[in-house]
């Protein structure tokens, strides 16, 4: 019985149509731009880079905003799906060249030094991006610095 009632929508009926089961709520363009965003600052991380997330996170507001402000111009209303996605060069927010190096230095580490019995001091590095006032420090990775600091003191 319930077979003869299933059928497969219309054209009319499929357009009208908004999914709610399957369909992530509440995913748009900034929730999918601040994951991928992490995911570009974790290979930084890995390759000892400093990532300026604060830089693109305001060139992605900017572009919208622009977009935004084109399209009502042009429409008198916001036409969401004429609004292109943002397509953006990852590698410039990690780019050393527009970086400024303005410290470096070292920061003992009580929990290493106390589980390796040795004095293990972390390297660090503070960046800032050009044209930006926050700084982002980049650490040592802490078994590169137990494995320096066993060889300085001879184990």
């Amino acid at each position: 019985m319930t077979e003869s009632i299933i059928r497969t929508p219309t054209e009319i009926e499929r357009k009208d149509f908004t999914p709610i089961l399957g369909v992530p709520k509440g995913r748009d363009a900034r929730k999918n731009f601040i994951d991928e965003c992490a995911r570009q600052q974790q290979k930084a991380s890995k390759k000892k880079l400093p990532f300026a997330d604060f830089a693109a996170m305001n060139d992605f507001d900017d572009y919208y905003k622009i977009e935004k402000q084109k399209n009502i111009r042009k429409n008198g209303y916001l036409k969401l799906e004429e609004i292109k996605p943002l397509t953006i060069d990852w590698t410039k927010y990690s780019d050393v060249k527009n970086f400024n190096k303005i410290d470096e230095g070292e920061t003992m580490d009580a929990s290493l030094s106390k589980n390796n019995n040795v004095t293990v001091s972390l390297k660090w590095t503070k960046y800032q991006y050009k044209g930006y006032k926050h700084p982002i420090t980049v650490m040592e990775e802490p078994l590169k610095a137990v494995a320096r600091a066993k060889e300085a003191a001879g184990k």
